[in-house]
């Protein structure tokens, strides 16, 4: 959110959609609350995605150090970003 304030794109909070974990395992409780559960990442797999419009994409990696959901072990990630042939 404080990339939103000094952004040459003239960005609000409310043009941020909601954010997706491909890979992070949080499912919800038959109460309505959200756990933390054993990820399902594993090396060599991947998310491939196509934006119809320019877009502006914010990446996470899970980097808290203190969070199981990485056993405790950031690693990298790899973006690539191509145009269409």
């Amino acid at each position: 959110m404080s990339a939103l304030a000094h952004n040459p794109y003239g960005l609000h909070k409310r043009d941020i959609a909601s954010n997706i974990n491909f890979f992070m395992n949080v499912p919800v409780t038959p109460e309505g609350g959200l756990t933390f559960e054993d990820g399902v990442s594993a090396p060599g797999k991947y998310v491939e995605m196509r934006a119809e419009m320019d877009v502006i994409v914010l990446i996470s990696n899970c980097p808290q150090l203190n969070n199981p959901c990485n056993a405790y072990n950031p690693t990298p990630v790899r973006c690539l970003v191509w145009n269409p042939a």
